[in-house]
């Protein structure tokens, strides 16, 4: 914490023993006053959670993974950063397939924030892709989205709450594979969200998301929602670009392997670039696919495993 912190932090615990005896500092003239506007930080877990790194190493781990960062990451990066910095709401999706470098990106955004003393949440659709973030979380646990979800579910959220002022106060939301979640999740979220920022300004009800930049990243390849006994068009009307505020993100891609670049040969590269190539192809749907939309896909022997 920093000195001003602390000092104020100090002469809230005094004021709270002053006044359980009736009393408070504004009967001593002579003592300093608490700043009660940012008293709350110092009472929320959520807060203290998320704020519970040392500004200058992540100002050291910003300015590492800025020099080793992409053209095409660095557009994605500034595109962000600027929408950030000037406190516009945005919505933003990350599209790009595994290995383009979503997660270094994720771990550059955090850093930047976080640098400043300001709050980025990372979550992710699933535990295992939690692991991935910098202080990641799973999104049912961070916004309490409810299992059983309908298009009139909000999450369990109170205003006022502890999580509210976490919200109310985070600077940029990550959330990663956000393809594998049903659009009315994140429905359900934008309605907290919009009800929550209301109490900092009636406009914000108006607003996707509660005027908060939000940032998805994930991969249309990949898992879409898992609906129970769903038909194709079930599935893909409970994607989230099925839904009405799709219309508001700006869609940013990467392209570039960024495996490619750690290769330690040229005949590692080439069995990357090929293996990358297979993966995608069978992505696109580019494998002699029958009228049922079915192939047979022949997997490609490992060529380490012949020496």
């Amino acid at each position: 914490m920093e000195e001003h912190d602390l000092h104020n932090l100090c002469l809230l615990e005094v004021e709270e023993l002053l006044n359980s005896n009736g009393r408070a500092l504004t009967n001593y003239s002579s003592l300093p006053q608490p700043n009660l506007s940012n008293s709350f930080e110092f009472n929320n877990r959520f807060i203290i959670d998320e704020m519970n790194y040392d500004k200058e190493q992540m100002e050291k781990l910003h300015h590492s993974l800025l020099h080793s960062i992409t053209n095409e990451q660095l557009h994605v990066y500034n595109r962000i950063m600027t929408t950030v910095n000037s406190d516009v709401e945005n919505l933003f999706f990350l599209y790009g397939y595994g290995g383009t470098g979503k997660t270094y990106l994720w771990k550059l955004l955090s850093a930047a924030i976080r640098a400043k003393g300001m709050i980025a949440l990372n979550v992710a659709s699933s535990s295992i892709a939690s692991l991935l973030l910098p202080g990641g979380k799973t999104v049912h646990s961070t916004f309490c989205i409810p299992l059983a979800i309908n298009d009139e579910s909000t999450c369990n959220i109170n205003q006022g709450s502890l999580r509210a002022k976490l919200l109310m106060e985070t600077k940029l939301i990550i959330w990663d594979e956000a393809l594998m979640m049903n659009k009315l999740c994140f429905q359900a979220f934008d309605r907290t969200l919009r009800d929550i920022m209301r109490a900092t300004n009636e406009d914000n009800a108006d607003k996707p998301f509660g005027g908060k930049v939000v940032v998805l990243g994930g991969d249309f390849r990949q898992i879409l929602p898992v609906v129970r006994k769903g038909s194709r068009y079930d599935i893909m009307n409970s994607s989230i670009n099925y839904s009405d505020f799709w219309q508001y993100f700006t869609i940013l891609k990467l392209s570039q392997n960024m495996r490619l670049k750690c290769a330690v040969s040229n005949e590692s590269t080439i069995h990357i670039k090929e293996f990358v190539d297979w993966i995608l192809k069978i992505g696109d749907g580019n494998m002699n696919l029958n009228e049922s939309g079915e192939a047979n896909i022949s997997i490609p022997t490992d060529p380490n495993s012949r020496k």
